[in-house]
């Protein structure tokens, strides 16, 4: 088992999922208003079930961008029709795929401790790629049960809890 594998197929498989799930809301339950009450970073922006899920999406692709030394991604001010959920599907499999790309040759190399200097940031900051990829599955992760409580709360509950077994199965269903 790679673990890098497991991790970031269970990231992206599972984002998918909620997105696709996503399309079977209104404007209404996507926009609702909510209280959610565990603030894993001390604070919260997101205030609705279609924040939670564009903050998934943009995180991506800001990563992507500092990780190619790219130009910032707009982060926020989307026009509405770049956030529906097929819209943030179609943002999300364009950033995910040069994601996985970049991890994928990290991981084949085993260059986890290797570094790469952030400029998107006010300061520049240098950040080993193990460590990046850490984050952004350890805040995904929080995202997506934020959204899985999200779903749950416009009342329409998704299969599930998100968890890396669930992924597996997946794959075991397609090969079986």
């Amino acid at each position: 088992m790679d673990l890098f594998d497991l991790f970031a197929g269970t990231d992206s498989w599972y984002t998918r999922r909620l997105l696709e799930h996503a399309a079977q809301a209104s404007d209404e339950q996507l926009d609702r208003e909510l209280k959610f009450t565990g603030r894993a970073f001390g604070w919260n922006p997101d205030k609705s079930l279609r924040e939670v899920l564009e903050r998934i999406v943009m995180t991506k692709e800001v990563w992507v961008a500092a990780l190619n030394g790219g130009p910032m991604p707009q982060f926020e001010g989307h026009p509405p029709e770049q956030r529906t959920p097929q819209a943030l599907l179609e943002r999300f499999n364009r950033a995910d795929a040069e994601f996985q790309r970049i991890f994928c040759s990290v991981n084949g190399r085993q260059a986890w401790n290797d570094t790469f200097v952030d400029t998107l940031c006010e300061e520049p900051v240098t950040f080993t790629f193990g460590g990046t990829f850490a984050h952004i599955i350890t805040f995904n992760t929080q995202r997506r049960m934020m959204a899985l409580d999200a779903f749950q709360r416009v009342g329409m509950p998704m299969k599930g809890i998100g968890c890396p077994t669930e992924y597996e199965a997946s794959l075991a269903s397609k090969s079986g």
